[in-house]
């Protein structure tokens, strides 16, 4: 019983609990309103204890995801139409994700990844990840391919954040000493990777391979240089290999079994709309970014980077790149340290992912918040505890 109510008097264990339980509804609940309840405890949670994390406001790069995050949000007032409500819960979302950032970020900083958070993602995510295959081989789905449970319904998504919870497993069995713990990683791994496989996207496949490789170059690796070498020289073996399997017949057809998956049409409509409509602020962040072409539509122009230029044009896109680099520079800057090595992972999986897919910088709890915010909020830790602390 001490041990419990000591727990609950930290309010760093509070915060970590509050971020597996927004990790578990993006796995298990189908809802994103009802996923979101979670994150609105941790933002409660936040704001009740803003005089002791507000320090945070020293560090530059809070600044530019603030910005990032301020902008998109205000690019809803010149978005056609625009509806006040939805820009209110796009102000909303931006500020869940700011307090979701900002606690992350501070749990990293007081050490919850090493205590038992990183675990606990682990445990979850392989968890979620043996329902969904229990779910695929059941239900046997039209389409053969594995969908996620939860906010992870379409096979890219599911495979993406099952690449995430890949990351943490590998950070486990790397961290961990004991035989329990690395038998469970080894487990889970193999059980992701079909997961993943099964997912049948190829992106997916693509993307998390290059995640795993990055993650397992920085723990083999143990000088900052020759890693970046051996991520340049991972990215010449990749195109080499990617140029001889499309120059092949055969082996093109098994790489993209649909084409481009009309890729080159909706890219070339959305650059072509941004260019003539607002290259410079985008049309706005709650402008329908369907695009229609050959008598099809298509949702989103599956590109998260294009997505932010056609919502904030060359300025979303300007922030964007910002924080992305402002964040790979602080990781890099404390390569040594385990934390920054699984962010490097994870977004070795999300920034080629997000060259074919993603469309929301700023939503409710999900994808996007473990693909893309935490290894931010990581980053974030490492510079928060620089300055005056």
């Amino acid at each position: 019983m001490h041990t419990i109510a000591a727990f609950f008097r930290d309010r760093m264990q509070i915060n970590a609990l509050l971020i597996v339980l927004c990790f578990v509804s993006v796995l298990l609940l189908r809802t994103q309103s009802g996923a979101s309840y979670a994150t609105y405890l941790l933002a409660i949670a936040m704001l009740v204890t803003i005089n002791q994390w507000n320090d945070v406001f020293s560090v530059r790069l809070m600044w530019g995801t603030v910005v990032l995050l301020l902008y998109l949000a205000l690019t809803s007032f010149w978005s056609n139409p625009f509806v006040g409500r939805e820009a209110f819960s796009i102000f909303s979302r931006a500020f869940l994700v700011f307090f979701f950032v900002v606690a992350f970020a501070e749990c990293q900083l007081r050490g919850q990844l090493q205590r038992w958070l990183g675990r606990a993602m682990a445990v979850v995510g392989s968890i979620a990840t043996l329902a969904a295959i229990i779910v695929f081989v059941v239900s046997d789905p039209a389409d053969g391919r594995l969908n996620g449970l939860g906010q992870l319904d379409t096979h890219v998504i599911a495979a993406l954040v099952y690449g995430v919870v890949l990351i943490f497993v590998l950070d486990t069995l790397v961290r961990e000493q004991s035989l329990r713990w690395k038998s469970f990683a080894v487990i889970s791994g193999i059980l992701i990777t079909c997961a993943v496989l099964l997912s049948d996207s190829r992106n997916a496949w693509v993307s998390v391979l290059i995640g795993v490789g990055v993650f397992m170059l920085a723990h083999a690796t143990r000088d900052r240089q020759r890693f970046l070498a051996g991520i340049a020289a991972m990215g010449v073996v990749f195109g080499v290999l990617l140029a001889g399997l499309l120059a092949n017949d055969v082996s093109r057809e098994v790489l993209l079994p649909r084409g481009d998956s009309f890729r080159s049409i909706i890219w070339s409509s959305v650059v072509s709309e941004v260019i003539q409509q607002g290259p410079i602020f985008g049309l706005g962040i709650l402008t329908d970014n369907d695009v229609r072409a050959g008598g099809n539509t298509f949702i989103h122009p599956h590109s998260m980077y294009l997505s932010v230029l056609f919502q904030g044009g060359l300025v979303g896109l300007t922030l964007f790149a910002v924080v992305v680099i402002g964040t790979l520079r602080v990781l890099l800057r404390h390569y040594d340290s385990s934390d920054a090595k699984l962010a490097l992972g994870v977004l070795g999986i999300a920034l080629p992912a997000y060259l074919l897919d993603g469309h929301e910088l700023i939503d409710k709890v999900g994808s996007t918040w473990l693909l893309f915010w935490l290894p931010v909020a990581i980053s974030l830790g490492f510079r928060w505890s620089q300055p005056a602390r």
